[in-house]
């Protein structure tokens, strides 16, 4: 009669080298997703430096005290009245890049908890002019941005309160408000606050506080489709102010 063979049992040794393979491969899967991940990093740190030195260097259409200056200039008159004569005025110092007026449109902005309106008069990708207000009284946070943000007061009144601080501050018609990047502020409007708005930096990069509210709040895809539809109308006409520039 045979007996069935036994298996033959593996050696401490051979379970050792087995298990040292092992180690020795998840090292190494370990060390080439370490080694992704910084390459992805650096990538990363190397197009914000491209970005940031893009956007000092760069020629701007507009320019914060021109916005500030010409806002001012028009504070304390029916702020229906004063945004009808600084649309005016800013066709004529840049003719081109306002957008036309079957494409203005008051759009409502949920934002950081506050509910406002604006009309986009001129969109880029580092730039935008909009006047700004709202007819109640509302408020919240002011958002983070890689953007420069300045308002001036038409009418009405605006409170802010910075980071950092224990007091806030109000500011009246004719007042600029500087909104820096990588700052945020808690703030709030009285009812019947209109101001004009400028904004220079990577614009496409405040899209994201602007639209939260309405993306997981409201819910509201209507308005949402205005504001991208605006700052669409806004890049072709800056497109095609560029293109003229080169006789295309």
């Amino acid at each position: 009669m045979a007996w069935p063979r036994r298996g033959r049992s593996r050696s401490p040794s051979r379970w050792r080298r087995g298990g040292a393979a092992a180690a020795a491969g998840g090292m190494g899967a370990a060390g080439r997703r370490a080694l992704r991940a910084g390459l992805a990093l650096g990538a990363l740190v190397l197009a914000l430096q491209g970005l940031r030195g893009w956007l000092a260097s760069k020629r701007y259409e507009f320019t914060p005290a021109e916005i500030a200056q010409l806002a001012r200039h028009h504070a304390g008159l029916d702020h229906e009245l004063a945004f009808s004569k600084i649309i005016v005025e800013l066709r004529k110092k840049h003719p081109g890049h306002i957008l036309p007026d079957e494409d203005l449109q008051w759009v409502f902005v949920n934002a950081g908890g506050w509910m406002g309106s604006m009309c986009l008069l001129h969109a880029s990708l580092t730039e935008y002019v909009l006047l700004f207000g709202t007819a109640v009284d509302t408020g919240g946070h002011s958002g983070r941005y890689w953007a420069d943000i300045s308002d001036t007061v038409i009418s009405g009144t605006f409170r802010q309160w910075k980071e950092g601080t224990t007091r806030s501050e109000i500011y009246y018609p004719g007042d600029t408000i500087v909104h820096q990047a990588g700052e945020a502020t808690s703030v709030q409007w009285s009812a019947g606050t209109w101001m004009v708005e400028y904004g220079r930096g990577f614009i496409p990069s405040t899209l994201a506080f602007a639209l939260a509210d309405t993306l997981f709040s409201t819910q509201d895809f209507v308005t949402l489709f205005y504001t991208l539809r605006a700052y669409a109308k806004g890049l072709l006409l800056e497109a095609n102010a560029f293109f003229s520039t080169l006789g295309c």
